[in-house]
């Protein structure tokens, strides 16, 4: 859905990291984490690498981010979102949905900052979830 929006990985990536850099978030990927981790020993790569072959690629992900209130706002909204849908279980599709609800966070100003429509993509997900491409 997004990238019929017109939104791209890589520019959608650089947004995050100007819009977290603008607010003062150094987007490291957690490396001093992993730098204070590797000073006692503990290779986060090689756990990473274990991890993935015993569990499947991504089951290990670190460091875990900490939930700012607007995300766990748009993971609220998320539930809801599914819900109102019929849903028990939620998906991408609803996360997103739930974001967009949610009507503030750093993901709606990287949307907004590729100029992408919240209004348009809210109602191309829904019509895309529901099936009504009317």
């Amino acid at each position: 859905m997004l990238r019929e929006q017109g939104v791209e990985l890589t520019r959608a990536r650089e947004e995050t990291v100007r819009i977290l850099e603008a607010a003062g978030i150094a987007a490291t990927g957690g490396q001093p984490a992993k730098d204070a981790l590797s000073s006692l020993g503990i290779d986060v790569e090689e756990i990473q690498r274990q991890a993935d072959n015993n569990f499947g690629p991504g089951a290990f992900q670190y460091p875990r981010p900490a939930y700012t209130p607007d995300a766990k706002k748009a993971l609220e909204q998320t539930l809801s979102e599914a819900q109102a849908l019929g849903k028990d279980r939620f998906g991408t599709e609803h996360i997103l949905l739930g974001m967009l609800a949610a009507g503030e966070g750093r993901g709606l100003d990287v949307l907004a900052a590729l100029e992408v429509d919240a209004d348009a993509l809210r109602e191309a997900v829904l019509a895309r979830v529901t099936g009504d491409a009317s």
